[in-house]
């Protein structure tokens, strides 16, 4: 009950969540933690989650949609897009093995909760201000930490139903009672061990580590734990072989290394309950469960660890605002206007010493680096076996085009900054410079992060197929910066690094990113077609796209109006 200005009282209404958190009180009371606090520090974060500003409004035909959508929080309104993208995971149940269908599942959720951890959530979990404002009071490290945990862990978990929805309901139809029971706990054990292995490894990396260093550190261990879910993937691709591929008939072929790959001790329950008893299966099941146990108790350990050193982030000296000789060979080149040039190294100096944009958006460029270097490996491995030359294959040339995927997260990250307070200062100018800013900025995010990781892959291409392709390649490099210079065009409408970001938006604009890549995969299909197929087209392909880029970069964004946050 809470009680207001003229004495009466009102019920206060409890969250679905909260009531869900009630359950496991005994469980935070046993782990050292003051759970009536905690769970006022949850409640505020989550109403303070939902009152954020909605970047889409949400007007209703059936009425006033305001107090419809007050207090609604976006994240979860968007989950719906997750469980319908997580419908083609049914298309497993056609492979008649219980345990191709969950090591592709699991395979699906572990890489998905990792990346999501990693680029949405990460800021949430290494956030100073927390200790700064709560810590101060009577509060312990121990339930500081359990709050901000669970506070992620309600998103995560959301997610991970979202993720899984389709698949559990089908096992319950498919494979029986039992198995759907086992796929719902296995879930959310997983869901629960992506969460603890992401912060005993940052507690661990602030424990040894303090100051400018440490910021690099945490950075390269995202980008490592990327790569480790894209390499693990493959891997797990590797135990099993089609003995029938027409009749879909596969076999699972484990090799001893493939005990380290632990979402495979997921598996190995649904194995043991369709083949019966293994040894393999028994000892997978054995480092399933010290595995959790051996996390749980790591967290407990390390979990007040984690928030009494979250401080050293703030201690050491910055990077300072030296310019690479890159970066000033590229600005000259690329921006003759000197305001353009001025915001060139505006954007190019704050996406360098800003942790939160590295933390949402390297790891994802990692991602992107790392899958097509692991699918030539693939290719190339295939095609030995089948005595087909790789550079003979056409699509192999076109892998550098895995570049586009990067654009969405890019456009969307360029939104947000950790000093978004200071956006004041763009509506201080007399000038409309709002057309300068986005060239600019355009032009040192394609220089800075896109084209070297164009430029690796392009290399790798080129090694194989020969010169031949080079024409084909710059073509993708131009489609590229078009692209991106659209999509920057299309969603941006506040001035960039002008918004906070928060837990609510990490799924922001999720529906859209699902539509731009499929548009994005139609240019790409037309432009293979066209340049493959069509006499002298890669030319005239390349033609257009220095016209249009030219004219993009130069009076593209003339007559763009921005508005502040």
């Amino acid at each position: 009950m809470m009680r207001n200005v003229f004495g009466g009282s009102q019920k206060q209404e409890v969250s679905f969540f909260i009531k869900i958190i009630r359950k496991l009180e005994p469980m935070y009371r046993r782990m050292g933690v003051d759970y009536p606090i905690m769970e006022k520090i949850i409640d505020t974060k989550l109403t303070m989650d939902s009152r954020q500003e909605k970047v889409i409004p949400t007007n209703s035909m059936w009425g006033n949609s305001k107090e419809e959508d007050k207090d609604k929080n976006a994240f979860f309104q968007s989950l719906w897009v997750y469980a319908l993208i997580s419908l083609i995971l049914l298309f497993v149940f056609a492979i008649d093995d219980i345990q191709f269908q969950y090591t592709v599942f699991f395979s699906f959720i572990f890489v998905m909760l990792l990346s999501t951890l990693i680029a949405n959530f990460s800021s949430i979990l290494l956030e100073t201000k927390d200790q700064l404002l709560i810590g101060t009071k009577p509060v312990s490290s121990r339930t500081l930490s359990a709050a901000k945990a669970t506070h992620v862990f309600i998103y995560l978990i959301s997610l991970t139903l979202a993720l899984s929805g389709p698949m559990m309901i089908g096992t319950f139809f498919i494979h029986g009672i039992l198995a759907g029971l086992l796929a719902v706990l296995l879930t959310i054990t997983a869901s629960t061990w992506c969460l603890l292995l992401t912060i005993i490894t940052y507690a661990t990396v602030l424990k040894r580590f303090n100051g400018e260093k440490l910021k690099n550190i945490i950075a390269y261990s995202q980008i490592g734990i990327s790569v480790f879910t894209i390499i693990g993937y493959q891997v797990m691709n590797q135990a099993f072989r089609f003995i029938n591929p027409s009749m879909l008939a596969i076999e699972l072929n484990l090799q001893w290394w493939h005990i380290f790959v632990f979402p495979l001790w997921f598996v190995a329950p649904f194995g043991l309950l369709q083949n019966g008893f293994s040894l393999t299966y028994l000892m997978y099941i054995v480092l399933l469960v010290g595995g959790t146990i051996g996390l749980i108790v790591l967290y407990h350990f390390n979990s007040d660890k984690l928030e009494a050193n979250l401080q050293k982030l703030e201690s050491g000296e910055g990077d300072t605002d030296k310019r690479s000789w890159y970066e000033t060979f590229s600005s000259k080149w690329l921006c003759w206007d000197k305001k353009e040039r001025g915001y060139y190294h505006f954007t190019w100096q704050l996406t360098k010493n800003e942790r939160e944009f590295k933390t949402r958006l390297y790891p994802s460029l990692a991602t992107i680096f790392i899958f097509p270097i692991v699918l030539i490996g693939s290719t190339y491995q295939l095609t030995e076996d089948s005595g087909v030359g790789i550079n003979q294959l056409s699509v192999f040339k076109y892998m550098p085009y895995y570049a586009l995927l990067i654009i969405p997260m890019l456009a969307v990250s360029v939104k947000y900054s950790k000093n978004f307070k200071g956006s004041w200062i763009f509506g201080m100018s007399s000038e409309d410079n709002a057309g300068v800013f986005l060239r600019g900025m355009i032009k040192a995010l394609i220089m800075k992060l896109v084209f070297p990781i164009y430029l690796i892959l392009s290399g790798v291409v080129l090694v194989f197929s020969g010169f031949e392709i080079l024409p084909a390649l710059l073509n993708g490099l131009l489609l590229v910066v078009l692209i991106f210079s659209v999509e920057v065009k299309r969603t941006i409408q506040t001035y960039p690094f002008s918004k906070k970001y928060n837990a609510s938006e990490a799924n922001q604009g999720c529906f859209a990113t699902v539509i731009f890549i499929g548009i994005t995969g139609i240019v790409a299909v037309g432009m293979f077609a066209i340049q493959e197929l069509v006499p002298f087209g890669v030319y005239l392909l390349m033609v257009i796209l220095l016209a249009v880029d030219g004219w993009m970069l130069t009076r593209g964004f003339n007559k763009i109006k921005l508005k502040m946050d």
